[in-house]
């Protein structure tokens, strides 16, 4: 999410493709958005630096955030092929709660482990006490690469690009659809997004691009060379609908984004031939002031930097900025560093302290007297009799998220959970597995370092001959609810 609480009046939004960069700037005005300027820059002239300076930006040192001219805020794209797209049900709780169950899920999801990883994830309206989360996940270190090459756009927010095919298609294609399904064909792949109101609920993307499909549908030979890779092509698509939840007797609309050119109506053509129900989707012109008079053409070449760009006109959004935990990390290191430069205002602060403790002291005397008086009414005792149940209830009260959210403080590099047994009156049982024996030593220890968690034993070990890791089952008490005659 974007760090300011101000709703922005300008904007400029960047992505880079596998052939170009491609900028434009936005600017709200009364009557609706204006396009300032739209520019781009094939991959092979430069680089992201180049890039912001043909932007008119300053690229100075790349370690130092810049202001942007005009008060306007940046947002840059994160290529697809670069983020992986997971959507899970989780139930409709806090935020905390619901980044412990994202956590947990992309731990068990992904290839990597957690310490490589970053993640970010949205919630889609609840329904039946459960809610739709989308998780976009991205190596830590790769990431962390993007955002020292993008520096130079000094970016706001860093989303998947696909966000802004989404938006785009939302407010400047033909459709008014509330959900779609969009196959977005690139020269070296094809994103295929499952859009709803505007916003990304799943992705995947196809190693299927235009480079493979361009003679799909050649005037000539309209089937001859290129009939393996079309019919491959619609396999691969029709597993990915599947896997968003599509079917054939109720499905959602799947539409082609075009510019109107013939080559993508030949491979939908070929698609439908092929049994995938496709249908093309262009731009329209309505909606936004041009000042550039931009032609379809153009929107679709700029959709993916128009849709952030919008986007972030709307001010401060749910979306999926990879680029917070980053920053998050940066702010951290920025602030163990100046620890070493305060020294002496430590020292003056602790003077300070001593001396207001002194104080302190003085009115606590004073106020002796009036406190005694005080604890001998009667409606006092019947006060604290009522916090001293209050606090009761709550020590033998099951807490299961918060049970979920230890576990995951708790755990350690390599270790999967796969089941637990949670009961009144019980030690709670977890089972799981872990890449040897001291990471599973090193998971006891951390959970033991939790206060709501005591007396964790590991009641059993075993050695998987397939994958040769460990896997163990651990015993431990949970405040006071496993405890026998636990009651509230």
């Amino acid at each position: 999410m974007s760090r300011s609480v101000k709703t922005p009046h300008s904007v400029i939004a960047a992505v880079r493709d596998a052939t170009a960069f491609k900028a434009v700037a936005l600017r709200k005005r009364n009557d609706g958005v204006e396009v300032l300027w739209a520019k781009s820059m094939p991959v092979a002239e430069g680089s992201w630096e180049t890039f912001a300076a043909r932007c008119g930006l300053e690229t100075g040192s790349k370690t130092q955030r810049k202001e942007l001219p005009g008060g306007a805020i940046s947002v840059i794209g994160l290529d697809a092929t670069a983020v992986a797209f997971y959507r899970i049900a989780a139930p409709s709780v806090g935020r905390e709660e619901t980044a412990a169950i994202v956590r947990m899920q992309a731990e068990s999801l992904l290839p990597l482990p957690a310490s490589q990883i970053e993640v970010a994830w949205r919630t889609m309206p609840s329904t039946n006490g459960t809610a739709d989360v989308t998780i976009a996940a991205a190596r830590r270190d790769f990431l962390h690469q993007f955002v020292g090459e993008v520096r130079p756009f000094a970016p706001e927010t860093i989303v998947p690009a696909c966000e802004g095919t989404a938006r785009t298609w939302h407010e400047l294609f033909g459709e008014r659809q509330r959900q779609a399904v969009l196959v977005s064909i690139c020269v070296q792949h094809t994103q295929v997004c499952l859009a709803v109101d505007g916003t990304v609920a799943n992705s995947a993307v196809l190693d299927t691009g235009l480079a493979d499909l361009s003679a799909a549908g050649a005037a000539n030979e309209p089937l001859s060379h290129p009939v393996e890779v079309i019919e491959r092509f619609a396999q691969d698509l029709h597993t990915v609908l599947i896997s968003f939840g599509w079917i054939e007797s109720a499905p959602w609309p799947v539409l082609a984004l075009s510019d109107g050119s013939e080559e993508i109506g030949r491979i939908v053509e070929a698609l439908g031939a092929a049994g995938v129900p496709v249908k093309t989707s262009t731009p329209r012109l309505q909606t936004l002031g041009m000042a550039l008079g931009l032609a379809p053409v153009d929107l679709y070449a700029y959709r993916e930097p128009l849709g952030l760009g919008l986007m972030a006109l709307d001010g401060p959004t749910t979306g999926l900025d990879l680029y917070a935990p980053v920053r998050k990390a940066e702010r951290e290191q920025k602030a163990r560093s100046a620890w070493y430069s305060t020294t002496l205002a430590a020292v003056v602060a602790l003077i300070v302290l001593a001396v207001a403790i002194a104080v302190s002291y003085t009115v606590d005397v004073a106020s002796e007297k009036r406190l005694t008086a005080l604890v001998g009414r009667p409606e006092f005792k019947q006060a604290s009799e009522r916090q001293t149940l209050l606090k009761s209830v709550a020590q033998h009260r099951p807490d299961l998220l918060g049970l979920l959210a230890d576990l995951h403080t708790g755990s350690s590099e390599g270790v999967i959970l796969e089941s637990f047994h949670f009961r009144k009156g019980q030690a709670v049982t977890i089972t799981g597995q872990a890449d040897n024996a001291e990471q599973m030593w090193k998971f006891q220890a951390n959970l033991l370092g939790c206060k709501s968690i005591s007396d964790v034993d590991i009641t059993s070990t075993s050695t998987d001959s397939k994958t040769r890791k460990i896997k163990f089952t651990m015993l431990f008490q949970y405040k006071s609810f496993t405890k026998k005659g636990a009651a509230l």
